[in-house]
């Protein structure tokens, strides 16, 4: 049987991460596809200064996640600390919706995830708006599990946001007004996002198991945006490789692909991902995270 939490990556710059100093940083908290995922922030230096990322149970409706969810923060202690200057919960599923912000109203949120894909009955509904977009993301997740997040983190300084606004979000200020099309990559799953002037027209995200399978969603979007893959520009980030046979495929499909593989609104100093061998990019949803709080230096 399988013991969860476990360990996957740990990763604390020696010098700067200072337990008694929370007020200064941002905490960034992603959980879903099985895993949790947190980072520190340094709110004026906006540096990464702690990474980590666990394994836990995949069915959030179980009771063994909440009790994985209690015996991570044992033995992660400084997550119980209460005066974080800010703090996000990122919520990672594919049961979300967007819907142009002047037409939302909270009163619907179930009646738009009826009609986009269905609501468990053990979830909660929930939205949240990008200002500068102008739209809105609404989703859902296991109320028990918000709620136990809720609890932990009190306040105005706690918000709840999806994948899906963190890679909006960080898109924004991190890619525009350049690239037209945008793809970030996890392990079994991509984003999509296809802008023009600074204007949001589509995103959504896909499942895969082959980079066959990527491309013919990828190629679909395409068609439907009405883009001229011989000339449009895109910015591909995650997890993928120039060596890669998807990168490859990507480049001979869409000539004008460039891979990412910094963050660019993050300081230089690049300690953490350099200790763990790891890319940037590979935790943009995670970093992302930090913009949707507005005290971040990349809105000023």
């Amino acid at each position: 049987m399988e013991v969860f939490p476990k360990k996957i990556l740990s990763v604390i710059h020696p010098s700067k991460f200072n337990f008694d100093k929370s007020i200064n940083y941002h905490l960034s908290i992603h959980i879903g596809h099985g895993l949790i995922k947190v980072c520190c922030i340094e709110r004026t230096t906006q540096e990464c200064l702690l990474l980590g990322v666990y394994a836990l149970p995949l069915d959030k409706n179980h009771p063994s996640y909440i009790r994985s969810l209690e015996q991570f923060y044992n033995q992660d202690f400084f997550l119980i600390k209460k005066n974080w200057s800010s703090v996000t919960l990122s919520i990672s599923n594919q049961k979300f919706t967007l819907l142009p912000h002047l037409l939302l109203s909270t009163k619907d949120l179930f009646a738009y995830m009826h009609v986009a894909c269905g609501v468990d009955p053990n979830d909660e509904v929930i939205s949240f708006t990008h200002a500068l977009a102008k739209v809105s993301v609404v989703f859902s997740e296991n109320a028990a599990v918000l709620d136990w997040f809720r609890k932990r983190y009190t306040g105005s300084n706690f918000h709840i946001i999806h994948q899906a606004n963190a890679i909006i979000e960080g898109y924004q200020i991190e890619c525009l007004p350049k690239p037209k099309l945008f793809v970030w990559l996890a392990e079994d799953y991509f984003y999509i996002i296809v802008h023009n002037k600074r204007k949001l027209l589509y995103c959504n995200l896909f499942t895969y198991n082959t980079s066959d399978d990527f491309l013919s969603y990828l190629s679909a979007v395409i068609q439907v945006m009405h883009l001229e893959r011989t000339s449009c520009a895109l910015l591909v980030g995650g997890l993928i490789e120039k060596r890669s046979l998807a990168y490859r495929q990507l480049k001979a499909y869409i000539p004008r692909t460039t891979l990412k593989t910094k963050i660019n609104f993050l300081n230089a100093n690049a300690y953490v991902f350099k200790k763990s061998g790891t890319l940037p990019m590979l935790y943009f949803d995670l970093i992302s995270s930090f913009l949707c709080h507005t005290h971040s230096k990349a809105w000023k």
